[in-house]
């Protein structure tokens, strides 16, 4: 997670986002917040400035927070987005998680579950690009013994599984031995 957390804030209501602030400040977060309440700010703001997570609420009167989510994920697909609005009822909840979103805080429950919210979304963000990073190593890692393998042509190099069969065969045991990679596959 960055020093300064930065958080792009799709709302259109000041006295909520200074509510936001409040709560961000008094659990001790180093943030800084950039409020948008229009699409194009919103674009700009992803394509110039990108958060480490977005809060946003569900109605604006120009541009809603369901568009905001469709437009973050295609841009941005790994920073969270977490509603923070005032509607309630568990239907509305289950559509935001169901199209995308990482979290769902009511505004009248700031207090118990804003920082939560956002330091598990952040957490989960993290652990992604992680495992992300240990698959791109791997398959590099792969491809590169892959290239190995192939490119010796003097050795002959095979691969048993536990009962003995061919189950890998490079150019070199096809040159010494005979046999072609199909021909000796799952052979013993």
């Amino acid at each position: 997670m960055a020093e300064t957390l930065r958080i792009l804030v799709l709302e259109d209501v000041p006295a909520d986002v200074v509510m936001i602030n409040h709560e961000l400040r008094s659990a001790g977060l180093a943030f800084r917040c950039k409020r948008v309440e229009t699409k194009r700010d919103f674009l700009y703001e992803l394509d110039h400035n990108p958060p480490d997570v977005i809060l946003s609420d569900h109605g604006l009167p120009s541009f809603d927070g369901f568009a905001a989510l469709a437009l973050a994920k295609e841009k941005c697909p790994d920073i969270p987005f977490i509603f923070v609005t005032g509607s309630v009822g568990e239907e509305m909840a289950v559509r935001t998680l169901k199209l995308g979103a990482t979290d769902y805080v009511v505004k009248s429950r700031l207090s118990t579950h804003l920082v939560q919210a956002i330091q598990r979304a952040l957490n989960e963000s993290e652990q992604r690009s992680k495992r992300r990073q240990a698959e791109r190593a791997l398959h590099e890692s792969e491809e590169q013994f892959r290239l190995l393998v192939e490119g010796v042509k003097d050795y002959a190099l095979c691969m048993l599984d536990l009962e003995g069969r061919v189950i890998n065969w490079n150019s070199g045991a096809e040159a010494i031995l005979g046999y072609t990679t199909d021909a000796i596959l799952g052979h013993h």
